[in-house]
């Protein structure tokens, strides 16, 4: 299960990587109630297939012991010990990971960098994540969190972004920095003909990165 900020979109994969079946529902804003989509996406899949165990692959922080979540930029947990509440809602095993490390791990095995010894994949969505094949195994860092290459800083004292940071790369080339900037062109040119201008017009909260 993909755990992002606007989405979260399960499959259903057997033991040779083929994508059996899938599910998708919009990410809820509080910490419960994201966690009881997540166990109602599970039992839906459930219903079809025989599941053996989860995997969440979060947009944020997880500890080196991927049972928790330390800090998510997009979603409502803080310190939470996701992996034992998911367990205890589904009865199945649950294993965290990044969202990103995940999505290299199965190019690894699977996909376009199978067979390599380094390699690097950066994820455009919500933000920007990114994770790291060194010598055939992921790069975690000296704090289990790297690479995290959509928070580096490209813009001095820019955009304001959900890690506490300014000017990250993620606030100018993910799909919510393009809503951002689709924004700031429309009052920039109130004026100009486009499309985009009178559907949203008085309402700049309406526009997200899918309309634009």
């Amino acid at each position: 299960m993909d755990v992002g900020g606007t989405s979260i979109r399960a499959g259903v994969v057997d033991e040779r990587g083929s994508l059996l079946d899938t599910a998708r529902v919009a990410t809820p804003s509080e910490e419960g109630a994201l966690e009881d989509a997540i166990a109602g996406v599970v039992e839906d899949l459930r219903n079809r297939h025989e599941v053996a165990g989860v995997g969440l692959a979060v947009a944020g922080f997880v500890a080196r012991d991927r049972r928790s979540v330390m800090f998510a930029p997009h979603l409502a947990w803080r310190g939470a010990p996701v992996a034992d509440r998911i367990e205890k809602r589904v009865g199945l095993p649950v294993l965290l990971e990044h969202d990103v490390n995940s999505a290299i791990v199965g190019e690894h095995r699977f996909g376009a960098a199978r067979g390599a010894q380094v390699a690097a994949l950066v994820a455009l969505g919500t933000g920007i994540g990114a994770g790291l094949l060194l010598d055939g195994k992921l790069f975690r860092g000296a704090y289990g969190v790297a690479p995290e290459l959509g928070h580096l800083t490209v813009v001095r004292g820019g955009r304001p972004c959900p890690c506490g940071k300014y000017g990250c790369w993620e606030r100018y080339c993910s799909g919510t920095a393009l809503a951002s900037t689709a924004v700031e062109l429309l009052a920039r040119h109130p004026g100009r003909s486009t499309v985009l201008a009178p559907q949203v017009a008085g309402d700049p909260g309406s526009v997200t990165g899918r309309r634009v």
